[in-house]
């Protein structure tokens, strides 16, 4: 075997392919390893920590003296926000830190920052959240604001293809009453440390879609409601001709009205109709529904070509349509009910859709099933296909 130098270092072919082999084996490992985001609502327990060790005021608390104090009691201590870190993330992980709008909330995001990145997180960043300690914005503006952000940072983690882990432990407990909602209905798992424990519980995702029907069902008023704000007598108008008990279930949903007239979602309104974009978002990367192998004749339900049972007109021509599309398995009529509105009513993971058919009189319930699977596969069909026949 040939030996080559370079310097005083010996290099034999073999331990160049051993070189090689080892480069490509590293970066086999590399493309394998999950890289996750770190979602880290943060606080002022630096503050307030640091104000009870110095037996000062925190205002006369100085910046060297910040720092000092991650020295003198370590960083499980100093923090809530580098205690819960240390515990269920690793430096090379992307941390996302959100801290409000106010002096205090800014030294301490800057400190905790300092601290990640002196001890070699090189991935860490801040995003401002608009959470003024102003009572009359913070519900109004403040939560809904917290929303976005979080429903933001999760997708484009998401797009990256990173895991997201939301860590709700520092900040108002607001935020970890909503971060928790988000992580619950966007299916990201939550992380809090109780003062007292030493490891995080985690609140885990959970493997159900979370009821967004009613949005869906009146897509077209959410829709405008989210356009720009709208006065309590718009309001009022635009529900006139729904029925009182969804009425109500909409009504839920948004904030009382404001000093100035004005109705917006709820906090919680928000979550679902950003679920909704999303689910929308992650369709369309989805392949189209494998086609059914049931003939079309096969397709609709006898009790659809029975005339006796009086069906708005229409409905069997409508059935018709429907049953050429080559991912309907099956069309089912239900119950009737009192309204001429046609939509649809529900989207569901098994495939199944139910819309009302309706003509000037009445409606009947009708239940598609599709080969779709999942809520955004679901969903994905009945916009393409069912939505504009309901249209016609």
């Amino acid at each position: 075997m040939l030996d080559y130098y370079e310097g005083q270092i010996p290099i034999t072919l073999t331990n160049l392919l051993i070189g090689i082999m080892l480069l490509i084996f590293f970066h086999i490992l590399m493309l394998g390893k999950i890289m996750r985001t770190i979602i880290t609502t943060t606080g002022t327990s630096l503050l307030t920590n640091a104000e009870r060790h110095f037996k000062k005021d925190k205002k006369a608390i100085t910046e060297d003296e910040l720092r000092q104090f991650f020295k003198q009691v370590g960083a499980v201590a100093a923090t809530a926000e580098t205690n819960s870190l240390l515990k269920m993330a690793y430096p090379d992980d992307e941390v996302v830190l959100l801290y409000t709008t106010t002096p205090e909330g800014e030294r301490c995001v800057k400190e905790v920052q300092r601290y990640l990145e002196g001890e070699k997180w090189h991935n860490v960043r801040q995003r401002q959240l608009p959470l003024e300690q102003n009572e009359a914005q913070f519900e109004r503006r403040g939560l809904r604001e917290l929303v976005n952000i979080l429903i933001e940072e999760i997708g484009k983690a998401q797009r990256e293809q990173r895991e997201v882990i939301i860590n709700a432990t520092g900040g108002f407990k607001a935020e970890v009453a909503y971060t928790t909602m988000v992580g619950m209905i966007f299916q990201v798992p939550v992380k809090y440390i109780y003062q007292f424990f030493q490891q995080p519980v985690t609140f885990p995702a959970l493997p159900i879609s979370w009821n967004i029907d009613l949005l869906i069902e009146y897509e077209s008023f959410f829709e405008w409601l989210d356009g720009e704000p709208r006065k309590e007598l718009e309001i009022d108008q635009r529900l006139k001709a729904v029925a009182e008990w969804d009425r109500q279930r909409i009504l839920q949903l948004l904030l009382p009205v404001d000093a100035d007239g004005d109705v917006f979602l709820s906090p919680a309104g928000e979550i679902l109709w950003k679920r909704v974009a999303q689910q929308r978002e992650v369709a369309e990367l989805l392949e189209d529904s494998a086609p059914s192998k049931i003939a079309v004749t096969d397709k609709i339900s006898s009790s659809l070509d029975e005339v006796k049972h009086h069906y708005p007109k229409g409905t069997k021509a409508f059935a018709q349509k429907v049953a050429q599309f080559e991912a309907v398995e099956e069309i089912v009529g239900g119950y009737f009910e009192p309204t001429t509105m046609k939509r649809v009513k529900k989207v569901d993971d098994d495939g199944s859709i139910r819309v009302l058919w309706a003509d000037n009189e009445k409606a009947t319930n009708i239940t598609i099933r599709t080969t779709a699977r999942g809520q955004a596969q679901t969903l994905r069909f009945c916009d393409r296909y069912i939505r504009p026949l309901l249209l016609q």
